[in-house]
């Protein structure tokens, strides 16, 4: 296994650990919960495994999401410009914070 699939598995059993502390239901993992401060896991799991960097973190973090195993919040409303000519209409993360989704429990279990 790689660096960047080691810090996957790590990153999952952080985030299963929050669930099970918590003690959330499964509804909780179709909401946007909380979960874990960004920067907080990110600092847990470069603690845990001192040979990973940034990056592996980073890519890793961006796999899991892309399979949606997790995700991450608040949600944001784009905001244009007040002179734009053409409006977009959207919803982006501000990565503030990572929780699990369903599919990703799952994995993690």
């Amino acid at each position: 296994m790689g660096k960047v699939e080691d810090m996957s598995a790590q990153i999952l059993r952080y985030l299963l650990q929050d669930c099970q502390e918590r003690e959330l239901g499964a509804d909780a993992l179709d909401d946007d919960y909380g979960g874990i401060p960004l920067k907080e896991l990110k600092r847990k799991c470069l603690d845990h495994d001192n040979t990973s960097t940034s990056v592996d973190f980073d890519l890793a973090l961006n796999e899991l999401e892309k399979d949606k195993l997790l995700d991450t919040g608040p949600m944001e409303v784009y905001d244009n410009p007040p002179d734009a000519t053409v409006v977009f209409l959207g919803l982006y993360s501000k990565r503030e914070h990572v929780y699990l989704t369903a599919k990703g429990y799952k994995a993690a279990r």
